[in-house]
This record gives C-alpha cells, sequence and structure tokens, in this order.
C-alpha cells in the first residue's frame, strides 16, 4: 500500500449531511488505493483490514476495521440496524470471518451507524462487545427504558432555545426513532477505559478517550504501526458535529472536542489516520490545525453577533450557509449551543434568561 502525493487526490466528496469541511489541497495524503465496496475488505496496514457497510442516509456508509488476532478477528464499529447493512455482513461473515472467526465486536461511541448492529453481530457470532462505560451509559438511557423522560426534556431544552414547533421536537426524538436505528441492547462483557492498552494482533492499541462529539468516544492508538483508528474523533472531509445537548454530562463539549484534537496532534506525524467516514489519510496534525482554526472563526464570528442578545435559534442563518430542516436543524442547533456555551466558559458571553427563553450576549 502507498499513499498519493499531496495535491495529486482531491479530498473526496462523502456526504452531503453535516458540515463538509474538507482540508486544502496538499494539506492531506489520502492512501492511493480504492475504497472497498459495500461489504467486500481489503488490507490496509499489517494485520488491519477495511471494510465499508452501507448506510441509509446521505452520509452513504461507515468504515469499519477487521484486527487480526491470533485466533480470529475484532470489529471495530458495525454500521446501522438497517437490511443493507447486515447484507453487507453477511458477505464479510462468507468471505473473511469463514478464515478468521470473529472474536469481539467494539464500538467507538453511541451514534447509531457505529453501535445499530453490536447486538446483532453479538447475537449471530456469540461474542463480547466492549465500549467504554459512558457509552454504555449512554446507551441505556436512550433505548434502555428512559427514552419517554427523555423526550419531555428534549421539548423543554429546545424550547428554552427559540424552537416553536413541538410537533417537529417530538418527531425527532420520540424513542421509537433511535431504537429503530439499532438492533437492541448488547450485553457489554467489558467496559474499555481510557488509555487501556489492548493486545490485538500486531503491537499494542491504546484506547483514547476523545470527548466532544460524543461522550466516551474512544480512538485506537497503534504506535507501533503509526496507525489511529479515530472513529468520528477526526474526519478527513467533515467537521464532526459537536452539539451541547439534553441528557449530556459535558458542560462545555466544544472545550473537550479541541482538548481531545490536541492529544491526537501529540501521536507521529506519519500516523496514518483509519476515520469512520471518507478514506484514510496522513496529516493528522494538519487536519487537527484545520479543524480547530474553523471553530475559533466561528467562536469569534458568534462573540460578535451577540453583541445584541441572541437565542440559539437566531445564530443558525449566520454559521450554515443552507437550508436546515428534520434532524439537521437539531444538529445545527446543538453545534450553536456548543460554541455558545464555549464562549460562556470562555467568559466572553453570558447566558440570560428573558421571557422564558435563554439569549448569549457578549460581556
Amino acid at each position: 500500500m502507498s499513499v498519493s502525493e499531496p495535491g495529486n487526490t482531491p479530498a473526496p466528496a462523502v456526504t452531503a449531511e453535516g458540515e463538509a469541511f474538507p482540508s486544502a489541497p496538499r494539506r492531506l495524503q489520502y492512501v492511493d488505493m480504492d475504497a472497498p465496496g459495500p461489504g467486500q475488505s481489503v488490507a490496509i496496514a499489517p494485520g488491519v483490514r477495511w471494510a465499508r457497510i452501507p448506510l441509509p442516509l446521505d452520509l452513504n456508509h461507515i468504515n469499519v476495521w477487521l484486527m487480526e488476532t491470533d485466533d480470529g478477528c475484532i470489529v471495530v464499529d458495525t454500521g446501522m440496524a438497517a437490511s443493507i447493512g447486515k447484507d453487507a455482513w453477511e458477505n464479510i461473515e462468507r468471505d473473511y470471518f469463514s478464515q478468521r472467526p470473529l472474536r469481539a465486536v467494539f464500538t467507538t461511541h453511541i451514534h447509531p451507524d457505529h453501535i445499530g448492529l453490536a447486538a446483532w453481530l453479538q447475537e449471530r457470532f456469540s461474542v463480547p462487545v466492549l465500549m467504554s462505560r459512558r457509552t454504555h451509559e449512554l446507551s441505556r438511557a436512550m433505548w434502555g427504558g428512559e427514552g419517554r423522560s427523555l423526550l419531555s426534556e428534549a421539548e423543554q431544552f429546545f424550547q428554552s432555545h427559540g424552537v416553536t414547533d413541538e410537533t417537529q421536537i417530538r418527531a425527532m426524538f420520540r424513542p421509537e426513532r433511535f431504537a429503530r436505528m439499532t438492533s437492541g441492547m448488547p450485553t457489554v462483557e467489558r467496559f474499555v477505559a481510557d488509555e487501556e492498552v489492548l493486545r490485538w494482533g500486531v503491537g499494542e492499541w491504546t484506547a483514547l478517550e476523545t470527548d466532544g462529539h460524543a461522550e466516551g468516544h474512544l480512538c485506537l492508538s497503534n504506535p507501533t504501526l503509526r496507525l489511529l483508528i479515530s472513529g468520528d474523533q477526526v474526519l478527513p472531509t467533515i467537521s464532526s458535529n459537536i452539539s451541547f445537548m439534553f441528557g449530556h454530562g459535558d458542560p462545555n463539549p466544544l472545550g473537550s472536542f479541541l482538548s481531545s484534537l490536541q492529544r491526537l496532534r501529540a501521536l507521529s506525524e506519519d500516523t496514518l489516520v483509519l476515520p469512520a467516514h471518507g478514506v484514510p489519510f496522513r496529516g493528522l496534525r494538519q487536519r487537527v490545525d484545520d479543524l480547530t482554526g474553523h471553530h475559533l472563526e466561528q467562536l469569534d464570528k458568534l462573540a460578535a453577533l451577540c453583541t445584541e442578545p441572541k437565542v440559539a435559534m437566531d445564530v443558525l442563518p449566520f454559521m450554515f450557509r443552507r437550508e436546515l430542516k428534520d434532524m439537521h436543524l437539531f444538529l445545527a442547533l446543538g453545534e450553536a449551543l456548543a460554541h455558545l456555551e464555549y464562549l460562556v466558559h470562555a467568559g466572553r458571553v453570558r447566558r440570560e434568561w428573558r421571557a422564558g427563553l435563554i439569549n448569549y450576549i457578549t460581556l
């Protein structure tokens, strides 16, 4: 395997969902190989294979990683509970698991495209599922019976930030909607902690808890192979959604995200990044710098905008230059709030209740 020369391969288009934010040409070096088709896999590094599971979304795929062990393999992330995803895994079962049986499933974080088929794979292959303790807590709250109370919390939360359509809130956050994206709650036989070393295949993999995009998000770093399985923390052409949201415990998710980026930036300069979406690449430090700069620009923009009081809904047209509807609207609102709350914690903006709404005002 080789990597393309900088600038020879344009940043590949990945999705219409979320905010497209590719690095400039020559900033990243993409692997010089074709992406695997649905349910196919290709060697990407010693003992590691790259596979793709299709998603029924604008974001039409997730990369999953097959890691060889002495007696089989471990998979990282699963795809969403949809027939096209199950079909792809059945292809992998026939073409790869028949030689290297599946021994465990590792999920990087709570989002349905990463955890959605964990229970299905566990039941099909009778294997353990591994994740962070915080991912398990959030999963249990979302799909384990607390959904109705979360729905009530969602209504109060979004109304306080300027959303007036209660029907839209209920449609987006009803528990059944999220339940359909997963195959159920897996039985978690092991929680993986920050900086825990996992001895899988070639070298050792160190789990790095990198909050911001999702609480309890785990990346996997292999210093021997100079590999980083980055989940959604670092993507080559997308700025991952960072949301301040109801039901979460992190009061400053953007602060957590930016700190996590700096932690990853300290890895070897020639690290090959294996992202959850898009094409593997080298240029981790450049990508971290580009993402950090993007968020700092957004923060300055919002601080200037809030010289007059603003609710979160007011700032969306200044942050997102496109039509926002359905889940995209709520993701955008969560992102705006993450930036506004960062400014509150930095002492640049204050939060104030006015007529039942939370306003943000520059100090």
